[in-house]
């Protein structure tokens, strides 16, 4: 038997004979020495199914649950409510293990889903034998004949690789998403179209390949995706998004003007990606949105825009908007050290008194030695409340480096 045989005979035969046998040996067990713990043995089988077969392992949860139902209805009487009860919990049990095992899989897999990698050696070249390879009944067949597409550059593969984002096997389905992102923009219909597929898997694939690709006739089905009910296929999208970059920007400013709360959020992320002047000052902006999570994912993205945004984030301590000053501390910390320069200069020369006090917060939250100096001038400040957060700001930067005798570093 070839390999290619005998992995289609481990799918197709070996892995239901285990599953049906431990059910079985549990099962027979049970009934042999009168004891009630085949119940627990069910549970590998739930774990091993899961394993193999994602969230159809609940099929089998249904089945075992019947099993269980059935034997005690045989052996002890009509079931009683815990009866039920435990075998519910098989079918709950399946489909929950079968999700865990399928979202760890898919963000597994996204971790090494680059476009780009060395393609196997001695592939096909003639494109109709390898889009035929792609209905082989053996997963490792499809896999190779799909990345090897994606190294011929013939558009006539983009179809044959969209319909395979179907395929059952998840090994497969992000070989065909990168085969179509190598493809480049004659596979930005194909992609976009998959973006309303009715599978997760398959939208946040669609989102990630669009993205390698980087052609801006994608931004329009990757604007509508930020509205997903999927928050992985809506965090791809806005990636995606950031990858194209400046063509997409103007859409994505429009979308965290106008759209709803899981589009505002996405658009957030884009921005952060993106970068400018113009993304950073609808960033600051949506320091100071009515959702939380658009306002920490506001300033999360504004962290990620980095030292850029450092001057508009300081003059934001300054604002009367206690939720923008709050976004403004919260991004200016996340930056950390690079911004610490900045931040000292602003406490020793920022004209609001308000500026100054959250400066002196934030390189508390910090805690970099190097603006210990900044802060003990910021002790002699007119204003008790600068003073104060000085102060404690100093105090906690010392205690964090066991330096309070340490001679602090000075800025030129």
């Amino acid at each position: 038997m070839t390999p290619e045989g005998s992995r289609e005979w481990l799918e197709r035969v070996a892995r239901p004979a285990v599953i049906v046998l431990v059910t079985v040996l549990a099962v027979s067990l049970d009934l042999a020495f009168g004891t009630v713990t085949y119940t627990h043995f069910f549970y590998l089988v739930l774990i091993l199914t899961a394993f193999w077969y994602r969230r159809r392992a609940v099929t089998v949860g249904v089945l075992l649950a019947a099993v269980h139902v059935t034997i005690e209805y045989l052996f002890r009487g009509p079931p009683d409510a815990s009866t039920l009860v435990s075998a519910g919990t098989f079918i709950i049990a399946a489909w929950l293990l079968g999700y865990l095992f399928e979202v760890a899989s898919r963000r597994t897999g996204g971790l090494h889903f680059r476009i780009g990698e060395p393609a196997a050696a001695s592939c096909e070249r003639d494109t109709s034998r390898l889009i035929a390879l792609l209905s082989n009944r053996d997963p490792e067949t499809r896999y190779r004949a799909a990345g090897c597409l994606g190294d011929t550059g013939d558009p006539e593969a983009v179809e044959p690789l969209a319909a395979l984002l179907t395929d059952p096997d998840t090994g497969v389905r992000w070989k065909a998403a990168e085969a179509l992102g190598k493809l480049g923009s004659p596979a930005v219909g194909a992609l976009t179209k998959s973006l309303q597929h009715d599978d997760s898997d398959v939208r946040w694939m669609a989102a990630v390949a669009l993205g390698e690709i980087g052609d801006p006739a994608a931004v329009p089905g990757l604007l509508a995706v930020l509205d997903d009910p999927d928050t992985y296929v809506r965090s791809r999208a806005a990636l995606a998004l950031g990858e194209i970059g400046e063509a997409a920007l103007e859409g994505v400013l429009t979308a965290l003007r106008t759209g709803g709360e899981r589009v505002r959020w996405g658009a957030a992320i884009a921005l952060g990606k993106i970068g400018g002047e113009r993304a950073v000052e609808a960033l600051i902006g949506a320091l100071c949105d009515p959702d939380d999570d658009v306002r920490l994912r506001a300033a999360a993205a504004l962290a990620d825009i980095g030292e850029a945004a450092v001057p508009r984030l300081i003059a934001a301590l300054g604002a009367d908007d206690d939720r923008l000053r709050e976004g403004a501390t919260a991004a200016l910390s996340q930056i950390g050290r690079v911004a610490v320069p900045s931040l000292a200069a602003a406490l020793r020369d920022a004209g609001d008194w308000r500026i100054r006090a959250g400066v002196a917060r934030v390189l508390g939250e910090i805690g970099d030695r190097r603006a210990i100096e900044a802060l003990i001038q910021g002790l002699d400040d007119t204003r008790e409340e600068v003073r104060r957060a000085a102060r404690e700001a100093a105090l906690a930067t010392s205690g964090r480096h066991n330096s309070r005798e340490e001679a602090p570093e000075r800025y030129d």
